[in-house]
């Protein structure tokens, strides 16, 4: 692998390493009542949050950062309520337009993805619109 072209490489393995290690923590000791599926959101979250946590520790110590485009791809894949927390408690990239625009496009898009979903799955849902 050629982390030199691709930075964020590096990043997006140790993101993909906690949630692989998460997840098989949770199939080892299952929390009961709780579907598998709000766990694994739960760990892409937590995941993406330190992520976000460790660019802004990273900045401060004015050293190599973990690349926009990394810190974008974690939250598309369903981590954006984790990179919005650790923005607003970390007040991490707040004050960047570009990066706030990109990120309310990922939020759209996770809404509009999610509501086609129940719409498709449970179309009963919508009947209050009616």
């Amino acid at each position: 692998m050629n982390f030199k072209k691709n930075p964020g490489l590096p990043f997006l393995i140790v993101w993909l390493t906690i949630i692989i290690i998460g997840s098989i923590t949770v199939l080892m000791y299952p929390v009961y009542m709780i579907p598998f599926v709000i766990e694994l959101f739960i760990i892409i979250n937590i995941s993406t949050f330190f992520l976000y946590a460790l660019d802004k520790l990273l900045a401060s110590a004015q050293t190599r950062r973990v690349p926009e485009r990394t810190l974008h791809l974690t939250a598309f894949l369903f981590g954006s309520p984790g990179a919005l927390l650790a923005m607003n408690l970390f007040r991490h990239k707040t004050q960047k337009t570009s990066f706030q625009l990109m990120l309310a496009w990922v939020v759209l898009v996770q809404v509009l993805i999610a509501t086609a979903i129940v719409y498709y799955l449970y179309p009963s849902f919508f009947n209050f619109l009616q």
